[in-house]
């Protein structure tokens, strides 16, 4: 058994070493009567407020404390242990007094414990010098130093007002713990001055004290595994809640942070701009990187990110913006920002999942104005970099600027952002007066551009190293202030070059600029000398690349470039290798996930925007359109052998498994895109209909189903609107048959992306997509899918026992990565899935809410929660079990009773006349004799009893009839027994507190306060006042 004293010393080092130093000078220095003092300060400073909170509930603590100090002197003698159990108090009521709610929780908390302490004044003299009696005081002074501990971590957090309520509702399990022991220490003494003068009790006290030390160390050891599997709980939740994927973010940063060569940008970390604005103030909470296109600005920003990362106590955010990303750019941000921050301080999902998860609340813009910055306030170290805003459309660059100034840098947080882009106009007018680093002109990056070349260089192909300086001389020159992507695309010109002469030659003649770098290559594309085949088929990819909706794979870049009007089928003949990516590098390069892009986003611009030749650019629009218009309806077109009337599963299999179908989810995706949006440039520049896309798109009508009939939710009208209101369709005006193919197509396309909502499971989705498809396109997806995931699956060979195994090998090698496709129609990875069921499965978990409330009146009895653990928190904070009663009719009248303390029974039986003529009326019951508490007036009287347990019984197979198809979604037709009984239970639950809500309500209607009410009070003799009723 542990020495008392030492239990004690214990106690109080925990908790000193967990305070600042000033308050343990404060504390060391207080005396009880200075908490008696500031108690009697806030108290009179609220009653002048007139917000008096009843402070007299904290005397029994002090009292209760100055009793102890008298019996624990013993063992505090000669040491700083004592003003610990009282100087905290002082603190955190000055610090709370000024927040009522908190104040409130704070005096609760304190009224607890002083009930539960011990009656130290009884037994003073008994016990003084009992050892059991002085391990009781040692245990006393821990639990109130624990809590002490637990309660000063709260209010001396940073922002600790905002997050205090949420972060204490969780405390309430290690609080009752506290309690707890401070009862079982309180009930042990008494047990102990009972039994004090019995001399063969004391191996019994021995033993009690041993079994109370065990049961706590054992309940201890529970709660904090509780306490953890909360936060892992909470932590998954949030994360579900934001429903983002950061992979995304993580990738691109790894992928610049690759990029960047040994020893450059390692002079950034100097920069005195860099460095005030990474200082923990909140001084000039904004700075702009910027530089020219090429100069290894997002490189720069990896290399600041991973510098701010390894700062210690600061928390690092970051984006990397993308010309192809999707949706609001705003609302990525912000979530990514939360994201991070919830990465990094896990423990921070408590206040979100209690003030926005289990609210009920979605994970919108307008929740995230206000979440972020109470978690800024919060991490008062943080740092988010933005990288690339030049790339996003000038509305969202505007509304970036705007946004991430007004929430990330508010004058309640230390947050300070950092923005990277090119010096455009809105950009720089938004930026201009805020700190600046430019990289144009650096002579540190001259040094690091040197640096690069030196590298670069070691790989031409000479021994020659006078050549190799010379060279290494004219680039440098001709980097023009340190254009890193220049030096790339010219080293790799250089390349080619299998002479010394050549090497000399070319280099000397290298362009400046990184414009000029662009033209070069693209003259070198379209060198006279070249085949025209070649030529031709370089413009396709740059086409391709540049007009996509979405990064391309590989697979479906070759893909789709194999069709044109000499060719409309995909065979092994015309199937294309993958060199022929060669003609177009250096300006397009393989980015993870096996996609194809562009070396730099100012590639995409120069060969769309700038003039090349005929004043016009290298890539046209229209004809991009066309070209991928063309490519995708005439895949779709030789898609009809994955119907099953056309093909069995082996045979659909065969089909697949030779790799002719990679263009399949993107085509079925975006192939009326590309369609109208050639259309709606062929309206701007008075062009004639492509004749040959015309002939595919006549061959597509196929697709479309014969006497289909629109779902009742998909009125003719709202189909008409959709055709009128769509753009791009007034070109088709004069093919009515194409025009109402394609509107069809789209209107299907909306509900579809409706109907995927996030209370339908994945697996019915597809199916239910085919049923409101006026054509078969969802019906080849869905027959696709199966096949390419079944061939993914290990078994395969046996299902197909006649596939070549070399096939399906290589199969597997190229479309595993992303075959596994989100099924909900939304959301962005439906075009561009995962690698196994898996990590799919975990991706569509953040859509699904199959889990839903029974209350009917409650906003989540349609939207449901992700998780049934979510569920279970929503019903115990806003739909507690009703426990069961005596009898049924009581527990219902209880909510109403409390109108009615002292009444005369005529007015419950108001209620219980109108509960019985309500039921008979619904049911159509015959007579008007209802006997009251069962006295016979008609043959089928019934009680009150009878009347509402024939209610319940009504409204709780009404709920458990509309949670039945919930079921049978999620389980099948064969529903686990335990779970039909949970949901009866829960509908039994549901309809008895609505029943309990009805009545009351009835209640107030039927009676008037003017005079049943009145006149009742009169009756029995009470004054005629308003105030009565």
């Amino acid at each position: 058994m542990a020495n008392p004293t030492g239990v004690i010393a214990d106690a109080f080092e925990k908790l000193k070493q967990s305070i600042s130093e000033e308050d343990a000078h404060n504390f060391a220095s207080t005396e009880l009567k200075d908490v008696w003092s500031a108690v009697r300060e806030i108290d009179s400073k609220q009653r002048k407020r007139r917000s008096a909170q009843n402070l007299r509930r904290i005397e029994p603590l002090l009292r209760g404390i100055e009793k102890y100090s008298k019996v624990i002197e013993v063992l505090c003698n000669g040491t700083p242990y004592l003003p610990y159990v009282w100087a905290p108090i002082k603190l955190m009521l000055e610090i709370a007094s000024h927040h009522r709610d908190i104040f409130e929780a704070l005096l609760s908390a304190y009224a607890d414990i002083g009930a539960a302490l011990p009656r130290f004044d009884r037994y003073k003299k008994a016990f003084n010098d009992n050892p059991e009696f002085q391990h009781v005081l040692a245990a006393v002074y821990t639990g109130i130093l624990d809590f002490h501990q637990r309660a000063y971590k709260f209010f001396r957090r940073r922002a600790w007002h905002i997050i205090f309520l949420s972060l204490w509702k969780d405390f309430g399990s290690r609080f009752d713990c506290i309690i707890d022991s401070l009862k079982t220490q309180r009930d042990l003494v008494d047990v102990e001055a009972a039994s004090f003068d019995i001399v063969e009790a004391k191996e019994s006290r021995t033993r009690m004290q041993d079994e109370i030390r065990q049961r706590q160390r054992r309940e201890l050891e529970i709660l904090e595994e509780n306490e953890k599997n909360a936060r892992i709980s909470q932590l998954q939740h949030s994360i579900a809640w934001l429903s983002f994927d950061e992979t995304t973010q993580e990738i691109e940063h790894e992928r610049m942070s690759e990029k960047r060569h040994n020893g450059t940008c390692v002079w950034m970390a100097n920069e005195p701009r860099l460095k005030s604005w990474m200082k923990d103030d909140a001084e000039r909470p904004c700075l702009w990187l910027n530089g020219k296109p090429g100069s290894g600005k997002s490189v720069m920003c990896a290399y600041i990110v991973q510098t701010l990362t390894n700062t210690p106590g600061l928390t690092a955010c970051y984006y990397f913006c993308n010309s192809k990303d999707t949706g609001s750019i705003c609302h990525q941000i912000l979530t990514i920002i939360v994201l991070q921050i919830l990465r990094r301080h896990p423990d921070i999902c408590t206040f979100i999942t209690n003030e926005f998860v289990y609210r009920g609340v979605s994970c919108g813009i307008a929740q995230l104005r206000i979440l972020v910055p109470q978690l800024l306030e919060i991490i008062a170290y943080t740092r988010i970099v933005v990288d690339g805003i030049d790339e996003c459309l000038k509305e969202d660059q505007k509304a970036i600027l705007k946004e991430l100034q007004f929430v990330c840098t508010g004058p309640t947080t230390r947050c300070k952002v950092l923005f990277s882009s090119r010096k455009e106009v809105h950009i720089r007018e938004k930026l201009f007066e805020q700190p600046q680093i430019s990289l144009d002109g650096r002579q540190e990056v001259d040094w690091d551009i040197r640096s690069f070349v030196k590298y670069k260089i070691t790989k031409l192909h000479t021994s020659d190293q006078g050549l190799l300086n010379r060279i290494e001389l004219i680039l440098v020159e001709k980097a023009n202030g340190g254009m890193f992507l220049w030096v790339r695309l010219v080293v790799d010109e250089l390349k080619y070059c299998y002479s010394d002469s050549a090497l000399e030659e070319t280099a000397t003649s290298l362009p400046k600029g990184l414009k000029a770098a662009y033209g070069r290559i693209l003259d070198r594309i379209m060198d006279p000398n070249n085949p025209r085949n070649a030529k031709y088929m370089a413009i396709r990819i740059l086409g391709w690349i540049a007009c996509s909706y979405r990064i391309l794979k590989g697979y479906e870049l070759l893909d789709g470039i194999a069709f044109d009007a000499s060719n409309t089928n995909l065979t092994p003949k015309t199937k294309i290798r993958k060199e022929i990516l060669d003609l177009c590098r250096p300006l397009i390069e393989e980015s993870p996930g096996s996609t194809i892009d562009f070396v730099h986003f100012s590639a995409k611009e120069y060969i769309l925007e700038e003039e090349y030749q005929a004043a016009r650019p290298f890539i046209w629009l229209e004809n991009a359109h066309l070209d991928i218009s063309f490519s995708c309806v005439t895949f779709l077109n030789s898609c009809i052998s994955l119907l099953p009337g056309h093909s069995t599963d082996a045979e659909r299999a065969a089909i697949v498994v030779r790799g002719f179908h990679g263009l399949q989810i993107y085509a079925d995706k975006f192939w009326y895109k590309h369609l109208l949006t050639y259309c709606g440039l062929l309206d701007q520049h008075q062009r004639q209909f492509s004749t040959e896309l015309l002939d595919q798109l006549q061959l597509l009508l196929k697709f479309k189903k014969e006497e289909f009939i629109w779902p009742n939710s998909i009125s003719k009208e709202s189909v008409n609107n959709d055709i009128i209101e769509t753009p791009g369709l007034e070109a088709l005006i004069n093919l009515p048959d194409i025009r109402r193919f394609v509107s069809d197509v789209l209107v299907s396309r909306a509900k579809m992306n409706q109907n995927s909502s996030s209370d339908k499971p994945p697996e019915t989705i597809p199916l239910e997509s085919c049923n409101i498809d006026p054509t078969h396109f969802s019906a080849v997806r869905l027959y696709y899918q199966q096949i390419t995931e079944s061939l993914l699956d290990d078994k395969a060979i046996v299902r197909f026992p006649g596939l070549d195994w070399k096939d399906l090998q290589v199969f597997r090698d190229t479309y595993r990565a992303s075959a596994f496709v989100c099924r909900y129609l939304h959301c962005d990875f439906s075009a561009d899935g995962f690698e196994s069921p898996s990590q799919r499965a975990k991706h569509e978990s953040r859509h699904q809410r199959r889990y839903h409330c029974t209350h009917l009146s409650c906003v989540y009895f349609k939207t449901g929660f992700t998780t049934r653990n979510l569920l279970k928190k929503h019903n115990e904070k806003y739909h507690p079990a009703i426990a069961e009663g005596p009898s049924l009719a009581d527990s219902l009248m209880s909510s109403v009773v409390p109108f009615f303390v002292q009444e005369p029974p005529n007015q419950l039986q108001l209620l219980q006349m109108a509960t019985q003529a309500q039921y008979r009326t619904q049911n159509g019951l015959q007579g008007s004799n209802i006997g009251m508490n069962g006295v016979a007036g008609a043959s089928n009287a019934l009680t009150p009893n009878q009347v509402i347990q024939m209610q319940l019984q009504r409204r709780a197979q009404a709920l458990f009839q509309m949670q039945l198809p919930h079921l049978q979604n999620q389980y099948g037709p064969n529903i686990p027994d335990v779970v039909l009984q949970k949901m009866k239970q829960l509908c039994h639950a549901n309809a008895l507190q609505q029943l309990r809500d009805n009545l009351g309500t009835q209640l107030r209607s039927r009676i008037d306060p003017a005079t049943a009410h009145v006149g009742a009070r009169n009756s029995m003799g009470y004054p005629e006042t308003s105030s009565n009723v």
